[in-house]
C-alpha cells in the first residue's frame, strides 16, 4: 500500500483558514469534523489559533468589502514576532517561529509595498495569494482574460488559484513567470530575477531575447539573466531554507555567517556587521527569527567566542578567538 503523503505546511494553514472563518458555533458535524482534522497532525492546532487569531483581527476590515482601497481598511502592517530560537551545530532541531498571520485582502487590482522588516500575505480576489517580503512592491491587475501581476521590487511567494482560462503572469524587468496552478517565489536581484518553485510546473522566460520558455517544476529553482542560458537546479532542501522568510525566519543551514548577517540586515534597522573575515566564512546549523539579531550575534558569542560590541545603529562581531 502507497504511504499516505505528507501535509505541506501550506497546506495545513490553507485548511485551518477554512476552518477559522466557519461561523460559530459550529454545527456538531463541523465539530466533529474540525476535532478529527486536528487529531489528525500535531501542526494543525497550532495553524488554527494563528488562522483564529489573524481573522478576528482582520474581520472589521474584510466587513468593508472589496471594492474599498486596501489601505483604507485596518491594513496595518504587523512586525514580525520577536522571540528567541537558537540552533547552533551543536543543537540542531525544533523551535521554528511562525510569523503573524498578517493583513488579508481581496486585491483585484492594487499596489502592495512593504517596508523593512514587515511581511504582507495579501489573498486576492481569484483565491489566490501572494506573500511578499521585506522591502518590496507589487502590483496586482485580475484582469478578466488574465491575472497581471508586476514585482517591481523584492520578493514574493505566490500560492496560485488554478483557473487555465486565466492564465497567472508575473513580471520582474525582463522576466515572465507564468502559472495555472501551482506555487513558486519570485526574487529580483540586481543581475537577474530568481525563481523558486515549490508546488506544480512555472514557464519562465525573458523578453528580452528570442528562446523559448523554460519549464520549471517543483523542488527546482533558476536565475533568469537577459541573453544568458537558464541553469535549472533541483534544491527542494534549499527552497525551503531560502523561503523560511514566509513564517518570520531566517535559515542558517548551508550559509556564511557574512550571508546570514546579510538577510538579517534586510529586516532591522540595527545592522549586524562581521569584521573578521575567517569568522564570517564559518556556518551554523539552524532557524532564527528574522527581527531578532541579538539572537544572532549571541550564537556567535556562544558557538566561537566572538567579540561583541554593540551600538545605536549596529552590532560590531569582533576577532574570532
Amino acid at each position: 500500500m502507497a504511504p499516505t503523503p505528507v501535509e505541506t505546511s501550506e497546506q495545513i494553514a490553507h485548511a485551518a483558514s477554512l476552518w477559522a472563518v466557519k461561523p460559530r458555533p459550529l454545527s456538531p458535524e463541523d465539530a466533529a469534523a474540525l476535532n478529527a482534522w486536528l487529531a489528525g497532525d500535531p501542526r494543525r492546532r497550532g495553524a488554527l489559533l494563528r488562522a483564529e487569531a489573524g481573522w478576528h483581527s482582520l474581520s472589521r476590515a474584510r466587513a468593508l468589502g472589496p471594492s474599498a482601497h486596501w489601505q483604507d481598511t485596518a491594513a496595518r502592517l504587523f512586525p514580525l514576532p520577536s522571540r528567541r530560537r537558537l540552533l547552533t551545530a551543536a543543537a540542531a532541531g525544533g523551535g521554528l517561529i511562525a510569523a503573524s498571520l498578517l493583513a488579508v485582502f481581496a486585491l483585484r487590482q492594487d499596489e502592495a509595498i512593504t517596508h523593512m522588516g514587515e511581511i504582507r500575505r495579501l489573498p486576492m480576489s481569484d483565491g489566490s495569494i501572494a506573500t511578499l517580503n521585506t522591502d518590496s512592491r507589487l502590483r496586482i491587475d485580475m484582469a478578466e482574460s488574465e491575472r497581471r501581476i508586476e514585482l517591481i521590487e523584492g520578493e514574493a511567494w505566490f500560492k496560485v488559484a488554478h483557473n487555465r482560462q486565466r492564465p497567472f503572469i508575473v513580471s520582474a524587468g525582463q522576466s515572465r513567470i507564468k502559472a495555472v496552478g501551482t506555487a513558486f517565489s519570485v526574487k529580483k536581484h540586481p543581475d537577474g530575477v530568481e525563481v523558486l518553485v515549490t508546488e506544480g510546473t512555472v514557464q519562465a522566460w525573458s523578453v528580452a531575447d528570442g528562446r523559448e520558455a523554460v519549464l520549471l517544476h517543483a523542488g527546482e529553482r533558476t536565475v533568469l539573466r537577459e541573453h544568458q542560458p537558464v541553469k535549472i537546479v533541483h534544491a527542494p532542501d534549499a527552497i525551503d531554507s531560502d523561503l523560511a522568510w514566509r513564517e518570520g525566519q531566517i535559515a542558517l543551514n548551508g550559509k556564511t555567517l557574512s550571508q546570514v548577517a546579510a538577510e538579517f540586515n534586510r529586516y532591522n534597522r540595527i545592522q549586524i556587521v562581521i569584521e573578521d573575515e575567517a569568522l564570517g566564512r564559518e556556518r551554523l546549523i539552524g532557524r532564527l527569527s528574522a527581527n531578532d539579531p541579538e539572537a544572532f550575534s549571541g550564537a556567535l558569542v556562544e558557538a566561537f567566542g566572538a567579540n561583541i560590541h554593540k551600538t545605536d545603529k549596529a552590532i560590531l562581531i569582533g576577532t574570532k578567538k
